[in-house]
């Protein structure tokens, strides 16, 4: 006979677990009321005419987004509204009127949370992430032309937050991106300047305040890394232009950020970026920027991101500046001109990343250093000087 006690279940521990299930679950149902309670009321604060009522909602709405229910939170809202209709009833009252940037930011903030996007396995998740999928696909063909007056927008908040949202769209996944890609107007008047800086009244520079957000809209295609995208997204050539060029003056977060990018998406052989398109991007104005970058302080972590670019951009003909005419069946010319502009801007007696971009440059196509000399920048005729060390460079060079 068999040991009765091991088949039988104790009637108290099943007891216990139907009551931590029946604890759970009513826990779960106060949370669901409480929280639609408190949507309820976000969204009818936020679609009420006094700016300040909005405001208040949008940011207690996103800062419950951010915080750890955010996810339920979210998944709770896609289920009450799915087509978002408090949203859009907000978006009508508030175009081009002051606090449109409340209703882009918080639709930002929905479609960029990341309980929103696909995730392969998790049914919940990706219920939600089909919908706000489907949202933002309706933003792209039906609120285009109202982004665009808030792009031209006096206001800089509703720039940044039309910017914003924008990034936000494309970053939910390469279909979208594709999307936002063929649909949007790269060429709509004033585009192209929210990447510059102003002055302020008293000559000190300071970054235009819409930099950020569009250096962000402009990575956020990269990111995605569809190669077919990439290919086709950077002949947008002044919106890349507008980030590069301003490199040499961004903080240091965003320098890496940019940098970063691409060397991990376009920089590759997967991007499928051809050499001429790539020597586009850098030109000799971007190449000055990374040198400069490059030339600071060791420590500083984006001075050796800049330097790893610029070893790449110089040393692999796949970039469009060193010249491989051995390749087949397409030699590649590149363009030794503005490869050798580089070289004489470099500091190489005075920064060590300058000199092993130099000497890097040299030992992948001797002839360069060839032309380089006959217009060596340093001078070897005063042998007092503390720059005596050009010689050892001049010998160096010599001897590769």
């Amino acid at each position: 006979m068999g040991d009765s006690s091991s088949s039988s279940v104790d009637p108290a521990m099943m007891e216990d677990d139907d009551r931590e299930v029946e604890q759970e679950e009513v826990s779960k149902l106060v949370f669901e009321v409480t929280h639609e309670a408190k949507l309820r009321e976000l969204l009818h604060k936020i679609n009420s005419i006094e700016i300040k009522l909005c405001s208040d909602a949008k940011k207690e709405f996103i800062k419950l987004l951010k915080g750890d229910s955010g996810g339920q939170l979210l998944h709770q809202y896609v289920q009450m509204s799915s087509n978002f209709s408090e949203l859009m009833s907000a978006w009508k009252l508030r175009q081009g009127k002051p606090g449109m940037s409340h209703i882009l930011s918080l639709i930002s903030a929905i479609l960029s949370h990341p309980d929103g996007k696909y995730i392969p396995n998790d049914k919940e998740r990706n219920a939600t992430s089909r919908v706000l999928d489907k949202f933002a696909q309706s933003l792209i063909v039906e609120k285009l032309e109202d982004i665009y007056k808030n792009l031209n927008s006096k206001e800089g908040k509703c720039q940044n937050a039309a910017l914003l949202l924008m990034a936000s769209l494309v970053r939910r996944g390469s279909g979208l991106a594709s999307e936002v890609a063929k649909n949007f107007n790269f060429k709509i008047q004033g585009f192209s300047k929210l990447a510059e800086y102003r002055q302020r009244q008293n000559d000190k520079k300071m970054k235009y305040s819409t930099r950020k957000a569009f250096v962000g809209f402009a990575m956020s295609f990269l990111e995605v890394g569809k190669p077919r995208l990439l290919r086709w997204i950077l002949q947008q050539k002044e919106m890349y232009s507008g980030v590069l060029r301003g490199l040499g003056n961004d903080d240091e977060e965003t320098a890496a950020y940019v940098l970063s990018t691409l060397q991990d998406r376009v920089l590759t052989e997967q991007s499928l970026v051809p050499p001429g398109l790539r020597s586009v991007l850098f030109g000799s104005v971007t190449l000055e920027q990374l040198v400069g970058i490059s030339g600071m302080d060791n420590s500083v972590p984006v001075a050796k991101l800049a330097h790893n670019v610029l070893v790449m951009v110089c040393n692999d003909p796949c970039n469009g500046l060193m010249p491989d005419l051995k390749r087949q069946p397409n030699p590649l010319r590149g363009n030794p001109k503005r490869l050798l502009a580089v070289m004489k801007k470099l500091k190489a007696t005075e920064v060590e990343y300058h000199r092993d971009l130099l000497l890097a440059i040299v030992r992948g196509r001797p002839s360069f250093g060839s032309s380089y000399l006959e217009e060596f920048p340093y001078n070897l005729e005063d042998y007092a000087s503390p720059a005596w060390s050009d010689f050892s460079l001049f010998c160096i060079l010599c001897k590769t």
